[in-house]
């Protein structure tokens, strides 16, 4: 195997071998590249001429001996004894002419060495060859004393009349150590050159058929080891072990993966080249593809001659292609030859010349990070740079390594505190946990106005994340008398669209002891500049305080215009997230959950593409706050959690409450009680209760109380959130309904007088539209009322729930008109409702007795565009058909129909009559049996619209 493709360089070498026996010597110098096969072929020809009985002698020169005189000679003629009786005779000579003598010893250089007995030398292989043909064969010749050199000319010039052949293998990147050798040898008639190239496709097969396995040798992989390996028979069969071990390893015998035996052949390779290859393969490894040749010249302090001619040495070894790695793996085996200290010194140098070429931050800095400490300005100002750019390109690692590059070699202690700011900055993305660390040194440098406007803004709001409300308190005022932050216009050095915490914390936390709050207040200029500004032009926090604050005043048609407008204008960043949220919650309690579904997965999509966990848990707990009030208590449950997994509990802050509170509602919905009592073990701040956040987890709180048994102790929890939204003035029943809730404690402690007495409060509150929390407050009071007063109190409030697409809700009120109508006596009509509750209990995913539970249940319409299970051919309605089917099942009689639809009563009869046939049934209250509110009209399997989403179709 180790004569694959060298056939015709091998006959040239029996034919020079026959003509030595016949008395005309000759030498013949075999040149390739590093690993062309040339060692391979040379002890192949040492054997075939052993074997036809001529005598061999051989050796090999090598980098660390090639100072040592006769070092080659002396390995030619005393290795394992070959000249039997002249051996003594030999190493006589050898050491006679390797003494310099003592002048030469105590200086340690090589001076008085006798160069008169290389005849007598030389003599000695000039008898044997009397004897039998004589075959020298000496491997890396570029490495050979110059004494050995000077023999071998001796005998060169001898060869015409002896049975002398000479086999010298050179690596032809290397210079010659004594141009002489080459010079001498060329011009001789008997010496001839043979070229070793790297082996050609067929070549690597018949390799592959001899190294690899049974079956191996397949066109896909004798095309990828030809390719990666670039026809080096050394890396050809370092590629072909480690296939064979990959096999072996259970791996498939179709990919090609590159291994340890690869990383090997590629280091053996480059320590046997030249230095100056050696160091060039380096410099291109780290350096990377993008840089040129002027630059990696640059680097390596080299001519142009030079790097080409390494270039060039490093293409015909395989390892390169047209001056870069044949493979990734090629690029990482060099690295992994380097030293760590060599390497950082060649990163330091690489860094230096991209930088003064010009080359961008982001290519400087990986060279940065990885080189020993450079202390030079221009380096610390890169790492500043680029980790900004980073960070706007959302490759928040890269920017945390360059920020903490930067902060170990900074010395400067302004820019140091840039640094820390800038790492909190980054580090809040992934986990705020992480940047708590930072915090004390930044408040007091802000307490002393050495921070810029954006890293206070920045400052205030983690400090208020982790509920530290004096100090951030505290951070501002004194921001303020220092001049770096001023209420109603942007600070010293704060960026566009950037403005003071204080025109929005009064409305995110609202929970502030009150003399703070008097201390947030907005001052008359700002409130005017406000109150006059175009809304897009304001910042976003001015936007959302704006926002917020039109939701506190109930005013639903503008707050939906104002959050569309937020979300579609503002691009998602740390420093609009706030705006965002807040524009999405405002979405949620106006009941616009379609629009506020399609944000929050728009955003979290966007979030989850760069790569940003906390924004990710922030707005994976939002999106679970809509699946909530959706019903899709499945999907809530998941949201929930993976917020929590997102980003573990300890860095949430004051915001944990959020998810938990979403995770114990749709915990104890779910009748999962146990569970919904372990997430409530997970810690909380008491600075939570402080923030919206915290109500929310009040309620849920309360809600599992009532399903564990313990109304008491769930009214309690009812009454302090009321307390708390009145004493914030907050009391807002869409976000809370915390009257209602208290009346179901109290209906469960039988105090009905106060539970109605709640209800019609809250009724009263939430005015005369159409409101989830209407909805809510009439189906409490409905329960505190006789039969005869409920259906028409649970009617409105299906309707306005259906219209507003509040599932769970609208199951519960369903079921209660139910029992109304039951209670009534009109049990078909309560039949209806019954199977309708259950459907709606079982779509929102709870369990729901004798029905087993329905796969995707939970799940948002949106993400459910077709009935789950096996699909069925509808029976085909006409639109007609199905409108009239669809109010029927709904309760309403011929003439309301009629009357809704605005046709006669006769066609709503024919109709009705049609569609029994169709579905064959006897009667109004068999169609709901018939009817699924998955399916679109005329039987199309589908989403549905805006328009149906709220209708039941044919199945």
């Amino acid at each position: 195997m180790d004569l694959v493709e060298r056939g015709e360089e091998f006959s040239i070498m029996q034919k020079m071998l026959g003509s030595s026996a016949a008395g005309q010597g000759g030498v013949l110098l075999v040149s390739g590249a590093v690993a062309s096969g040339k060692t391979a072929l040379l002890r192949a020809f040492g054997e075939r001429a052993t074997a036809t009985g001529a005598l061999y002698l051989q050796a090999t020169a090598s980098a660390a001996e090639s100072d040592l005189p006769l070092g080659v000679m002396g390995q030619l003629l005393l290795g394992g004894d070959p000249l039997g009786a002249d051996a003594r005779r030999a190493a006589r000579i050898v050491d006679l002419m390797s003494d310099p003598g003592p002048s030469g010893r105590a200086r340690g250089v090589r001076e008085g060495v006798p160069m008169g007995e290389i005849p007598e030398l030389c003599s000695i292989v000039l008898e044997k060859a009397r004897e039998r043909p004589v075959l020298l064969s000496i491997d890396d010749v570029h490495h050979a004393d110059s004494e050995s050199l000077e023999c071998l000319l001796y005998l060169a010039r001898r060869l015409d009349v002896s049975r002398i052949l000479v086999v010298l293998g050179e690596n032809n990147g290397f210079l010659a150590g004594n141009p002489r050798l080459r010079v001498d040898l060329l011009r001789l008639p008997g010496c001839r050159n043979i070229r070793l190239g790297p082996l050609q496709r067929h070549g690597v097969a018949e390799m592959i058929s001899g190294f690899g396995g049974p079956g191996w040798r397949t066109r896909k992989l004798v095309s990828d080891v030809h390719r990666i390996g670039g026809g080096s028979p050394l890396l050809t069969r370092a590629l072909i072990e480690d296939h064979r071990a990959t096999v072996a390893g259970g791996g498939t015998s179709a990919e090609l993966v590159p291994g340890e035996s690869f990383v090997q052949a590629v280091a053996t390779g480059l320590y046997r080249s030249d230095p100056a290859t050696r160091r060039t393969a380096w410099a291109l490894a780290v350096a990377g593809p993008e840089v040129t040749l002027a630059e990696l010249g640059e680097a390596l302090t080299s001519s142009r001659e030079s790097l080409h001619r390494s270039l060039r040495a490093l293409n015909e070894a395989g390892l390169l292609d047209a001056g870069w790695f044949r493979h990734e793996a090629g690029r990482a085996a060099v690295l992994r030859s380097m030293e760590p200290a060599d390497r950082a010194r060649l990163e330091a140098r690489v860094a230096r010349v991209l930088h003064e070429h010009g080359a961008a931050a982001t290519v400087v800095v990986q060279h940065l990070i990885a080189a020993e400490t450079v202390e030079a300005p221009w380096a610390l100002r890169t790492l500043i740079e680029a980790a900004e750019r980073a960070l706007a390109d959302d490759e928040v690692e890269l920017a945390l390594t360059c920020l903490r590059v930067a902060r170990d070699t900074c010395s400067d202690p302004h820019q140091a505190l840039e640094i820390r700011a800038a790492l909190t900055r980054a580090g809040w993305r992934v986990n705020p946990a992480a940047v708590d660390q930072h915090l004390p040194e930044l408040g007091a440098a802000a307490l002393e106005g050495r921070l810029g406007a954006r890293d206070t803004g920045e400052l205030v709001g983690h400090l208020l994340w982790f509920g530290r409300f004096d100090r951030a308190l505290d951070v501002l005022g004194a921001s303020e008398r220092h001049g770096v932050v001023a209420c109603g216009k942007t600070g010293a050095g704060g960026p566009r669209g950037h403005d003071c915490p204080r025109h929005w914390l009064t409305y995110a936390y609202p929970g502030l002891p009150a003399s703070a709050r008097a201390c947030l207040g907005t001052t008359p200029e700002h409130a005017q500049a406000t109150e006059h500004a175009p809304s897009l032009t304001r910042s976003p926090h001015q936007r959302a305080a704006s926002l917020l604050k039109a939701v506190i005043e109930g005013a639903d048609d503008d707050v939906v215009v104002r959050a569309e407008q937020i979300l579609q204008s503002t691009r998602l960043d740390d420093r609009t997230l706030t705006a965002l949220l807040v524009a999405l919650h405002s979405l949620v309690l106006t009941d616009r959950l379609d629009a506020a579904a399609f944000w929050c997965e728009t955003l979290f999509n966007e979030a989850a593409e760069r790569r940003a966990p906390m924004w990710q848990a922030l707005l994976a707990s939002a999106k679970a706050r809509v699946e909530l009030r959706a019903g899709a208590l499945l999907a809530a449950d998941a949201s929930a959690r993976s917020a929590l997994a997102l980003v573990p509990a300890e860095g949430w802050g004051v915001a944990v409450a959020s998810p938990i509170a979403t995770a114990v509602f749709t915990s104890t919905a779910l009748g999962r009680i146990d569970e919904a009592a372990t997430q409530l073990g997970v810690p909380v701040p008491d600075a939570a209760f402080q923030t919206p956040d915290g109500l929310l987890y009040l309620r849920a709180r309360g809600h599992y109380y009532l399903a564990a048994g313990r109304p008491y102790a769930a009214l309690d929890d009812f009454l302090t959130c009321g307390d708390l939204m009145t004493r914030w003035e907050f009391d807002l029943p869409a976000l809370v309904p915390w009257r209602t809730d208290a009346a179901q404690a109290h209906l469960r402690l039988g105090d009905v007088a106060r539970a109605r007495a709640l209800a019609e409060e809250q009724l009263a509150l939430v005015g005369a539209g159409g409101t989830a929390a209407r909805a809510v407050s009439l189906r409490v009071l409905a329960s505190t009322l006789v039969a005869g007063r409920r259906v028409g109190l649970l009617g409105e409030a299906v309707e306005i729930l259906r219209e507003r697409g509040h599932r769970l809700e609208l199951a519960c009120a369903t079921d209660e008109l139910a029992r109304a109508q039951r209670e009534l006596g009109k049990l078909g009509q309560a039949r209806t409702l019954a199977r309708k509750a259950q459907q709606l209990a079982g779509e929102c995913g709870i369990p729901v007795p004798g029905v087993a539970p329905k796969e995707g249940a939970g799940t948002l319409a949106a993400e459910r565009p077709w009935p789950p299970g096996p699909r069925r051919n509808p029976v085909e309605l006409s639109n007609a058909e199905l409108r009239v089917a669809t109010l029927a099942v709904r309760g309403h009689t011929n003439r309301q129909i009629a009357d809704k639809l605005c046709i006669t009563v006769s066609t709503v009869e024919q109709h009705l009559t049609r569609a029994y046939r169709k579905l064959d049934v006897q009667r109004r209250a068999d169609l709901a049996a018939k009817l699924s509110p998955h399916t679109g009209p005329g039987g199309r399997e589908g989403p549905a619209s805006h328009d149906d989403r709220d209708r039941l179709y044919v199945v």
